[in-house]
């Protein structure tokens, strides 16, 4: 697997007044855009083929990518008004059979030998990255939104948090084989509310649990704490030479 997709459009109304000139996935760490983390971790894991789902501004992460050397960076660009599930259908001529698909706004160091290893043993089927949250550190403290089983399986996934089922949390990083996308859809679907119960329901839906702790860049608060965070651990932006 040498593609990761990342959908890079929403609009990031919590991080008004940063979003009301630029993107949220180009939101300012320390100077820097996210997506240069981002697109670094990425490339520390192996990627080198990148496909970027661009919406609301996105011509200013086209031209901040477009001309990157030593990675292979695609661009499709949707509607300000589309949702994730309709953003990545109507890029399926772009995926390969099986592809990375991450949020444009989380960050995590990908343990991506481990989550390869898990897809062999589950072949046919696509899996998200549950981060355990054992001691509360998730996006809203204890409270999680996806349901495990023993064995693996993803029982539930619950935007609401409130079923007493969950176990974890979904932070946006899906192993997906593309055949499991129903390019018959052609209604504005969200990826979370729509796609993920589906995979669910039809038994295709496994959890790769991960201790290591995720980080996201979702409103002014968390945006100033990974700032901190980049400075304390080490994550690295995208090296200058990518863009001379």
């Amino acid at each position: 697997m040498k593609q990761a997709v990342i959908l890079a459009g929403g609009r990031g109304v919590r991080l008004r007044p940063i979003t009301e000139k630029i993107p949220k996935p180009i939101a300012p760490i320390n100077g820097i855009p996210f997506l240069d983390y981002l697109i670094n971790s990425v490339r520390i894991a192996g990627f080198s083929n990148i496909l970027l789902l661009l919406g609301y501004k996105g011509q200013l992460i086209r031209k901040r990518y477009e001309n990157v050397r030593n990675l292979h960076i695609d661009f499709h660009q949707g509607t300000e008004d589309d949702d994730t599930g309709r953003r990545l259908l109507n890029a399926h001529h772009l995926l390969d059979d099986t592809f990375l698909l991450m949020y444009g706004d989380n960050y995590w160091p990908i343990e991506i030998d481990q989550i390869l290893e898990q897809a062999g043993r589950n072949r046919g089927q696509a899996s998200t990255t549950v981060f355990s949250n054992v001691d509360g550190t998730g996006e809203y403290g204890y409270a999680n939104n996806i349901a495990v089983a023993s064995d693996g399986r993803v029982l539930r996934y619950d935007k609401t948090r409130s079923s007493s089922l969950l176990n974890g949390v979904d932070i946006g990083y899906f192993y997906v084989p593309k055949n499991l996308l129903d390019t018959k859809i052609t209604t504005n679907v969200s990826f979370e509310r729509h796609i993920l119960p589906d995979l669910i329901t039809a038994h295709l839906l496994t959890a790769y649990i991960t201790h290591t702790q995720y980080y996201y860049i979702t409103d002014l608060q968390s945006l100033n704490q990974f700032a901190q965070t980049v400075q304390k651990k080490d994550f690295a932006p995208l090296p200058q030479c990518f863009f001379t």
